[in-house]
């Protein structure tokens, strides 16, 4: 094949698909991201991960799917710019995309997603597709991937939920004109860093929360020290990490 990305490919390229082949379907968001990174940031670090991706380890294992970019993200709606679909409405509208393609099937499907507030919407969306169709499903969020230690600290990748040293750094790797460097200044991590409660954020036991409750700028987690280095480091094993989620599921 000449890319391995479904929407560069004619319809009678599609017809001749082989059947086993892995259907990446990226899942982001549209969503705040505090005063230094887009709106966009989740979907544009899940494209540069997958374009790299794409030109290191070329394929017929795989194809990657249109971006479902407008996500479930109503914990940011207080900021300006978030664009989210409601719960409900999200995993209807990804399985009205995905049922079709495995009524024609396709036995592997690989949800991808880069957007924490939706992991729980995608496992439903999973669970789903596997009960009706009882093909091979596989979920994963990218920054669940590994613990990146020596990387990004254990407390900033444990308690730094959002646009914070991590994320960060993937952008000034990825798309450095995007982050607005100036407006990078010193965040709080998640309360639960110093809590003894058995009620938390996002530990065992979870209370529901929305960004504001946490974080005045939007930002939860430290971007100060976020570098391009660091963001290559961790897309390197993400990308490393999906290879090996194909050749699993492919064969």
């Amino acid at each position: 094949m000449l890319t391995n990305f479904w929407s560069d490919l004619t319809t009678n390229e599609i017809k001749k698909i082989d059947k086993k082949t892995v259907l990446i379907f990226p899942f982001s968001s549209i969503e705040q991201h505090g005063p230094h990174l887009p709106l966009n940031t989740d979907h544009k670090i899940l494209s540069g991960i997958l374009n790299k991706f794409s030109n290191k380890y070329k394929s017929k294992k795989y194809l990657i799917m249109p971006d479902i970019h407008f996500g479930s993200a109503s914990e940011h709606s207080s900021f300006d710019g978030t664009l989210s679909i409601n719960s409900l409405e999200f995993i209807s509208h990804a399985l009205s995309i995905i049922e079709p393609l495995c009524e024609k099937n396709f036995k592997n499907i690989f949800l991808l997603n880069s957007h924490g507030g939706q992991i729980s919407h995608i496992d439903i969306i999973a669970k789903e597709l596997k009960s009706e169709f009882n093909i091979q499903i596989v979920k994963g969020t990218y920054f669940l991937f590994d613990q990146f230690k020596n990387i990004v600290s254990s407390k900033e990748m444990e308690y730094g939920y959002h646009g914070g040293e991590f994320e960060t750094s993937l952008m000034l790797y990825y798309y450095p004109k995007l982050v607005r460097k100036n407006n990078i200044k010193k965040n709080k991590l998640s309360p639960d860093v110093s809590s003894q409660k058995i009620i938390t954020y996002e530990k065992s036991i979870k209370k529901a929360w929305l960004t504001e409750e946490l974080s005045k700028s939007g930002i939860i987690g430290d971007p100060r020290n976020a570098s391009a280095l660091k963001g290559e480091k961790i897309s390197n094993i993400v990308i490393d990490c999906i290879s090996n989620i194909i050749d699993e599921m492919y064969n």
